[in-house]
């Protein structure tokens, strides 16, 4: 079985997000694909499974929250 999904997260402007994707997209190894939107943030994610496609979006989580950590750090 073969399991995907798209988050769309809406980062408050294009800025952030851009700076956020530039963070997520060195660590996608392959499972995941993410662009921006205007302020939006897509994230694609592939995975062979349910449970993968699970573990695939929390490692995504993860990356997600530190790169919004770090732009917070930037901003201020």
């Amino acid at each position: 079985m073969h399991a995907s999904c798209l988050l769309e997260l809406d980062m408050e402007s294009e800025e952030r997000a851009q700076n956020i994707n530039r963070s997520l997209e060195l660590d996608h190894g392959g499972h995941a694909r993410s662009w921006v939107e205007g302020r939006l943030l897509k994230v694609e994610c592939e995975a062979s499974g349910l449970m993968s496609l699970l573990h695939t979006i929390e490692d995504l989580m993860a990356c997600l929250k530190v790169a919004d950590e770090i732009t917070d750090m930037e901003e201020d």
